[in-house]
């Protein structure tokens, strides 16, 4: 055996102990995961893109809204304690027209005004269903499992490079982004299911979800239209498809939306 294919064994048998030895489990579906990341460091990025946002974006004083965000995220935050010991949660209204809704890591939620404006969320509880799918993305470690799984790749073609004689790229190609997009797929949908259960442990209605996913599906109807307006390289559900799942949660969402309910009396 040759001393490329030598470095090429121990390389792969590396990477492959790394992988196995470094996995964690998401809360609520129990799924394992690749987790290279340490808490502590992908908060320092996720907080630090979070005050570049507030820094430049403009923050909304609505005081209806505002009042809605904090009881919804400080309710569903103590029921995430255990999941995410370490976040700092914090909930910022952006000024915003776009549909949307974003998670960094550290627990910084941010909640654009166009959810509002367009009618999705009209209720508190709606916007409990936005933030429950958003803090998710933060429990279920998206970001950590993201960045690892990045960092697998990157390993990979290091390891591909051996071979070759090459340095090789450290840069993510085409279908490495295809990888990633289909992964980003997946997270959308398990952010529903662990979202939909905390909302209903909050003490929030989870039909509320169901409502929230029906309106962004009369909204951007059918999937050719939602498709031609993302970014080719998001792999993101059409809301019809997460509809699917969220009815899937919705019998044991709403058996801990009972219990949570005979709780607070």
């Amino acid at each position: 055996m040759d001393s490329i294919m030598k470095l090429r064994m121990v390389a792969i048998a590396s990477l492959v102990a790394i992988t196995f030895s470094s996995c964690s489990t998401t809360p609520v579906t129990g799924r394992r995961q690749i987790n290279l990341m340490s808490d502590t460091e992908v908060a320092k990025m996720g907080i630090a893109q979070f005050e570049q946002k507030k820094a430049q974006g403009l923050i909304s004083r609505d005081p209806r809204m505002n009042e809605w965000l904090l009881n919804a995220g400080e309710r569903i935050a103590q029921q995430v304690f255990w999941d995410m010991p370490m976040a700092e949660w914090e909930f910022v209204i952006f000024e915003d027209p776009e549909v949307n809704a974003f998670a960094l890591p550290g627990g910084k939620i941010g909640i654009h005004t166009g959810l509002f404006k367009e009618g999705i969320v009209t209720s508190e509880e709606e916007l409990a269903a936005v933030v429950a799918h958003e803090i998710a993305h933060v429990t279920a470690r998206h970001s950590h499992e993201q960045l690892s799984q990045a960092g697998v790749l990157k390993a990979g073609s290091a390891v591909t490079s051996i071979t070759t004689g090459g340095l090789g790229s450290m840069i993510l190609n085409p279908s490495m982004i295809s990888n990633m997009a289909s992964w980003d797929r997946a997270k959308e949908s398990e952010a529903d299911r662990i979202g939909i259960m905390y909302m209903a442990r909050a003490g929030y209605n989870p039909t509320a979800a169901i409502k929230v996913m029906e309106k962004m599906a009369d909204k951007y109807g059918t999937q050719a239209t939602y498709r031609a307006q993302l970014d080719p390289n998001i792999g993101h559900p059409h809301p019809s498809e997460r509809l699917d799942g969220l009815h899937a949660q919705l019998a044991e969402a709403m058996e801990a939306y009972e219990k949570a309910k005979e709780m607070q009396f």
